[in-house]
């Protein structure tokens, strides 16, 4: 079996459905995987404090379940600049983003075509990032609905099926 690490670099050079796929089903079956993982909890105190080195142990030691979480490449991203190693925050940050991207090509995050997800943070995470603030999330069927302080709905597959074919 590859490792995670050479799944994702698959992934990150060829990013489609299949590799994809099997990046997911890899951390899916992480003996520490969780789809409530909540990364803003988790770091916030040390970040706060400046405790830059807490906060990237913190996160390593949620991998590999977190892989490929944008929230937690994003925490790791601006751990690791707090502590100056910039070649290394950017390297987070542009997997944060792929994080986002992959999320984004699962669906149209319509209720027929919804965004899957592997985690609940991880809609949040695209939400975010699109600028809009979540005002209110219900399970609709398999799916979560969330609506945004502007009437924006997304619909997000949080039910950690891979990505469609």
């Amino acid at each position: 079996m590859a490792t995670y690490a050479e799944l994702l670099d698959v992934y990150l050079h060829d990013p489609g459905p299949e590799s994809l796929r099997a990046l997911r089903e890899a951390i899916l079956e992480a003996p520490n995987f969780r789809p409530d993982l909540e990364i803003t909890e988790l770091v916030g105190p040390p970040m706060a404090a400046g405790d830059y080195a807490a906060a990237v142990s913190a996160v390593h030691g949620l991998m590999p379940g977190a892989i490929f979480s944008p929230s937690a490449h994003a925490a790791l991203s601006d751990a690791q600049r707090g502590l100056g190693n910039f070649e290394q925050a950017q390297r987070e940050a542009t997997l944060a983003q792929a994080a986002l991207d992959s999320i984004i090509s699962t669906g149209e995050g319509t209720e027929a075509e919804p965004w899957s997800v592997l985690r609940t943070s991880d809609a949040y995470d695209v939400v975010m990032a699109s600028g809009k603030t979540p005002r209110s999330q219900v399970a609709v069927g398999k799916l979560d609905r969330i609506v945004c302080t502007d009437s924006t709905v997304w619909f997000f597959d949080t039910s950690t099926s891979p990505a469609r074919a």
